[in-house]
């Protein structure tokens, strides 16, 4: 499967990274692609300001399942349905977290800075002749691509050494 969706995301692309953040942090990251305020996604939603603190919360907890719909609308984006979507698909699999500290934070970001600088060599490849072709493109989506799964494994990883420092003494 490789549908697209309003936000550009894309279902196959990203399963992988997908399959391993929570789904409280399928929350936060729809929230994140819509550049909306919780607040101003409470007002849209018709929730109490509390109610929203807790989706975003760290505590595992959700809007109903007849809310989804009217969310993704209201955020202009499919990440909770995507994130479904690849659960299901990869139910049973196991989910990889890596382990944070201050070195491996460092190499992680250095590899991202590494993806985006993929990106902009291609970029600039396909401008040099003042013509774009699908051939370009593609390869840019798929430095693009390299870069939100490096990043979405990193928030997955970051989000799990958050919970877990939350829950330490």
């Amino acid at each position: 499967m490789n549908a697209t969706y309003p936000d550009g995301s894309m279902v196959r692309d990203n399963n992988y990274a997908l399959h391993n953040i929570g789904p409280e942090d399928a929350f936060k990251l729809a929230l994140e692609r819509s550049g909306m305020t919780w607040q101003k996604l409470s007002k849209a939603m018709g929730w109490a300001e509390s109610h929203t603190k807790r989706v975003f919360s760290l505590e595992r907890y959700f809007p109903t399942y007849e809310d989804l719909p009217k969310f993704c609308s209201t955020v202009g984006n499919m990440v909770i349905i995507n994130w479904l979507q690849v659960q299901a698909m990869q139910y049973g699999m196991e989910h990889k977290h890596g382990d944070v500290d201050c070195q491996s934070l460092v190499f992680r970001i250095g590899k991202l800075f590494g993806e985006t600088s993929d990106v902009g060599q291609e970029a600039q490849i396909a401008v040099a002749d003042g013509v774009l072709e699908p051939k370009e493109l593609r390869r840019i989506i798929g430095e693009l691509n390299d870069v939100v799964n490096t990043s979405l494994d990193m928030i997955a990883d970051l989000r799990e050494l958050e919970r877990k420092l939350k829950t330490e003494p």
